[in-house]
């Protein structure tokens, strides 16, 4: 591998054997080199492929600034998260995640802090994350010598939620999280009654209101059945329809979307197990 550009010693954009440009981390990866030598490639921690227009100044900035031992413990947090949650993350989440370690730890040293008003949802709607940014957050006080607060793992968390949806921002999952927030006030004001949030049907209608949100931010809704049970469930579950059609005003007021009839039969149907069994 070529190297193109060095970002420090421990991060440089090479082209790999394919002809692909990549951003290699690693160790000492870079030390003594300069560009147009090859590279060591046991050292290599980790490799990003991007489009050659988005490696730009951003990344020799964020490079410059975070030093190795960030992010060495990011690819040890991450590689962690992956396990607990069984699945592959975005590989960008690999400079977020440094990124925001770096920025806490030096709001850390200069005794700033910032409470995440998110916390407590991300804790309850988001606890596979929560649990993963947990240990993250121990490795980090304990690696870095520092004691950044609870509310730091509600940031990692937020981070490893938006990373399981390629191409998505933090601020949608934000917004996604406030969605499910609104939506569980309204199911409790219209029946009057608190939800069980230990139940299965619960956490089942949490996540299918995360991905209806999403497909909402990504602009991909459901194929309308025609010969979906609309009318069935209308009959049957009519207090959990008109509880659905609170939802769908509360979509079309703030978000400026329709929910068609398979949506609104998904929607009553979760709903409907949710104070029925």
């Amino acid at each position: 591998m070529k190297i193109l550009r060095i970002f420090n010693n421990n991060a440089c954009l090479v082209e790999n054997h394919s002809g692909e440009e990549e951003i290699l981390l690693g160790r000492g990866l870079a030390f003594q080199k300069k560009n147009g030598d090859t590279i060591d490639e046991s050292k290599i921690e980790k490799k990003f492929i991007f489009d050659a227009s988005n490696v730009d100044e951003k990344f020799n900035e964020l490079f410059q600034e975070i030093p190795v031992k960030i992010l060495s413990l990011s690819i040890s947090i991450i590689k962690k998260a992956e396990e607990v949650l069984g699945t592959t993350l975005d590989q960008n989440i690999y400079i977020s995640i440094a990124d925001h370690i770096s920025f806490a730890v030096n709001r850390y040293h200069k005794g700033e802090s910032f409470n995440n008003i998110l916390l407590w949802d991300i804790k309850k709607f988001y606890p596979n994350e929560f649990a993963a940014a947990l240990n993250g957050l121990d490795l980090i006080n304990y690696e870095l010598s520092v004691e950044l607060p609870e509310d730091e793992a509600g940031y990692l968390a937020m981070h490893l939620v938006n990373a399981q949806h390629s191409g998505s921002q933090i601020s949608e999952t934000v917004q996604i999280t406030n969605i499910v927030n609104d939506l569980l006030k309204i199911v409790e004001l219209h029946f009057k009654k608190q939800l069980d949030e230990s139940s299965l049907n619960y956490m089942r209608f949490v996540t299918h209101i995360r991905y209806f949100s999403r497909r909402i931010f990504s602009k991909s809704q459901i194929l309308d059945d025609k010969n979906s049970l609309i009318e069935q469930v209308t009959e049957n579950y009519p207090e959990s329809y008109l509880c659905t059609l609170k939802i769908q005003k509360y979509f079309a007021q703030n978000y400026n979307v329709e929910l068609n009839d398979s949506e609104k039969m998904y929607f009553t149907l979760h709903i409907d197990r949710l104070y029925s069994r």
